[in-house]
């Protein structure tokens, strides 16, 4: 895998940060009520939604799914998917940054878990497709 392919994740990785941190970081969880979308630590009868995806009385179905889509993206949890990609990242390139194997054995496993780890990366990068810096050499 290539050190671009690396950073063209990290760019992402970077940009759903910021749009999370500044949408209120890790101490901002959403729920979805109907068809808006609340702040979990505020929500009571006499707080707007942060956001409504339609009629706050009487929206439709999709209004309502629209609305549960959102606060499954709240800040939070992109935050905590974003920690959990850099993670599987540095799994990556430990091997590569890693002291001298001791004996083949090492040799042999940690280049099965890179290998493993590699195609996870491609996968998740795929999600990034439609992103003009996105490579097709780097599908999966």
């Amino acid at each position: 895998m290539s050190a671009a392919l690396v950073a063209f994740l990290h760019a992402r990785l970077d940009e759903r940060e910021e749009a999370a941190v500044a949408a209120g970081g890790t101490d901002e969880s959403w729920q979805a009520w109907g068809t808006g979308i609340y702040s979990v630590a505020s929500a009571d009868d006499d707080v707007p939604p942060l956001v409504t995806t339609g009629p706050e009385v009487g929206g439709s179905d999709e209004d309502a799914a629209r609305a549960a889509h959102i606060a499954l993206h709240d800040p939070a949890q992109v935050l905590r998917e974003v920690d959990a990609t850099r993670s599987l990242l540095r799994q990556y390139t430990a091997p590569e940054t890693d002291a001298k194997p001791t004996d083949a054995l090492n040799r042999f496993m940690a280049s099965t878990q890179r290998t493993a780890v590699e195609m996870a990366v491609r996968h998740l990068a795929q999600a990034h497709a439609g992103h003009p810096d996105y490579q097709p050499e780097w599908r999966p």
